[in-house]
């Protein structure tokens, strides 16, 4: 059984956590290409957004399973620091994707006049951010959102390095 967990948990690491990190690292480039007008840029900002979203969501699947592969051996998994180490690793990426980088690719979108598939553009809570991404500056706002992609990048890289130590 632990064989099961632990493949499912390498996959769904690889299936999950890989588009969202191309996502966060493409997004930046985007939005700032589509503010300028270039050809098909929106859409295609607009698709990384819903990848962040959606994946970092799906992507909580990752810790339970890796959760569900501590409890089939606990004596041995709660002795390895190299363990509790990737899970504190963990939950400061996520905190990254949540708080940091999802909020600031919403602000972008809508700066371009975007909704989320979830609201409409007459909804107070875009109107606000609309507003706010008004006085947006967008060259500031691209760069802390590639400084913030290329730290939860390294620390997913280095949650995964620590998993072979375990």
């Amino acid at each position: 059984m632990n064989n099961v967990i632990l493949i499912a948990h390498v996959v769904a690491a690889i299936l999950l956590l890989g588009p969202v990190t191309v996502a966060i690292s493409m997004f930046p480039r985007l939005a700032l290409a589509a503010r300028g007008g270039e050809a098909g840029t929106v859409g295609a900002a607009r698709t990384m957004h819903a990848i962040t979203r959606t994946y970092g969501l799906w992507s909580l699947a990752v810790p339970l399973l890796g959760f569900g592969v501590m409890f089939t051996d606990l004596d041995y998994y709660m002795k390895s620091g190299a363990l509790h180490t990737s899970i504190l690793l963990a939950i400061v990426a996520w905190a990254v994707l949540y708080f940091l980088i999802t909020p600031k690719q919403r602000l972008m979108m809508a700066g371009l006049g975007v909704t989320g598939e979830d609201e409409m553009t007459d909804d107070p809570d875009f109107r606000e951010r609309a507003d706010k991404a008004a006085n947006l500056d967008w060259d500031k706002a691209k760069g802390q959102l590639s400084m913030f992609s290329g730290i939860f990048a390294l620390l997913w890289l280095v949650t995964a390095v620590l998993m072979f130590f375990i």
